[in-house]
């Protein structure tokens, strides 16, 4: 049997063996090279031809995010960051996930349930690696990649409520989609799988640059349209009434499809709350099967469903498990979510 090969880039060796470790106890996968830096990753690269690579974000000699903006290009293939959790480990990962990082895997921090999740964690990743979308290189689209501009037309919504799940390449596709959004659009709820540290950073960053107020979600937050609000990572976001109105629920109870957020919590707190038919519910790229289920749920209670479609996707899992179970309304690609969001988003 042919494995599947990988090279791990680590400047400290303790890491790299361990790291070589956990890979090779899947007997699918051998790692056929090791590097202490870029320059020795670029030779082993063109030499040896990995179909995956492990990066350090903190490489010596050169910025893991030059390293990928050079490499990419040249050698598209899936690359798996291993992060800190820490806020500047969690901006240079955001960085690197914008410069056409795969995924990541957030370093352990020394107890035996931080090193066995972060195994599972890399294992489960490279599985899914193998479903990369060398096309879409950079999350789904290129950063260089310009669309024609569209009719900016306003949209009289009837829909009150915009729930999105996402994972991997999730991040890209979401800075995408909502670039397009303005203070029209319903109140948008997100539930992208991200631990913390992550999720405040990566909603400081999209408020920065975007039309409408992106926040990480505290809970008991009246929705307001206009506003994105984001799953803070290790809670789960959902929809509460209160009296007349609709505010967040952050809760922290049991991981749903292995995660916290999980889609499928965000999705079936909306047909819970018989708010299904007066949403749109998306589901975007990532691996698994999250959100699917509860996607179901919301379209048989008469949401409008959209799945992002498979040519667009970094890695077509989420969108795939839920067309397969008949969860989507419309598959369309990226760049013409918004589109059908205001398309639908009056009837």
């Amino acid at each position: 049997m042919n494995k599947h090969t990988v090279i791990v880039v680590d400047d400290q060796r303790s890491v790299r063996s361990m790291i070589k470790r956990w890979i090779e106890s899947d007997p699918n996968w051998e790692v056929i090279g090791e590097a202490a830096n870029p320059f020795e990753a670029r030779d082993l690269i063109v030499e040896k031809q990995p179909e995956v690579m492990t990066l350090d974000v903190h490489m010596p000699g050169m910025d893991g995010i030059v390293f990928l903006k050079k490499l990419l290009p040249q050698h598209p293939m899936p690359v798996i960051m291993f992060s800190s959790s820490t806020t500047e480990g969690a901006s240079i990962t955001l960085e690197a996930l914008e410069a056409g990082a795969f995924d990541y895997v957030t370093k352990p921090i020394g107890t035996p349930e931080s090193l066995t999740e972060a195994k599972e964690d890399l294992l489960s990743k490279l599985k899914e690696s193998l479903n990369f979308n060398k096309s879409n290189i950079n999350g789904s689209l290129k950063t260089q990649l310009s669309f024609p501009n569209k009719e900016k037309r306003k949209t009289n919504f009837k829909r009150k409520f915009i729930l999105i799940g996402s994972s991997t390449g999730g991040t890209t596709a979401l800075r995408k989609l909502l670039d397009d959004v303005d203070e029209t659009f319903p109140p948008i709820l997100i539930a992208q799988h991200m631990p913390e540290n992550f999720t405040a950073l990566f909603a400081q960053r999209l408020n920065a640059e975007l039309k409408v107020q992106v926040k990480e979600a505290k809970d008991k937050e009246i929705l307001q349209p206009g506003h994105v609000y984001i799953a803070p990572g290790n809670y789960h976001l959902g929809i509460q009434k209160i009296g007349s109105e609709y505010y967040t629920r952050i809760t922290q109870t049991d991981k749903k499809n292995g995660h916290r957020p999980s889609v499928d919590v965000l999705f079936e707190s909306a047909a819970e709350k018989e708010i299904a038919g007066s949403s749109i519910g998306i589901i975007l790229t990532g691996m698994g099967n999250d959100g699917a289920k509860g996607l179901l749920q919301l379209k048989e209670q008469g949401c409008l469903t959209i799945g992002q479609n498979r040519e667009t996707c970094v890695v077509y899992g989420m969108p795939k498990v839920a067309y397969e179970l008949g969860a989507v309304t419309y598959q369309v690609p990226l760049d013409e979510i918004v589109d059908k969001i205001k398309e639908v988003g009056s009837l």
